[in-house]
């Protein structure tokens, strides 16, 4: 869910509440990331399930050439890449 805080908004409020809306703006950024990296996994697994392999076996398939590249096989491919960008 997203999180947002005016400037304007902020500027109106008294420090106590100021701190307690920037402390849940940092927790909720904190969070989102598990938020995308659960989306992006729920996503790979569903091409897993429809083509019913692995990604790595995907990947092998794809190297190897008995795996032709479509647009699903090159979305599901940038679904790995964006999932392996979050990982640090």
């Amino acid at each position: 869910m997203l999180y947002q805080v005016q400037l304007n908004t902020l500027a109106h409020l008294d420090e106590e509440e100021r701190k307690e809306a920037l402390a849940t703006l940092v927790e909720h950024t904190r969070t989102a990331n598990g938020g995308a990296t659960a989306y992006l996994r729920s996503r790979i697994k569903a091409f897993e399930l429809r083509y019913e392999m692995t990604s790595d076996e995907l990947l092998e398939r794809l190297a190897e050439g008995t795996q032709k590249e479509t647009a699903e096989i090159a979305e599901w491919l940038f679904l790995l890449d964006a999932l392996e960008g979050g990982r640090e």
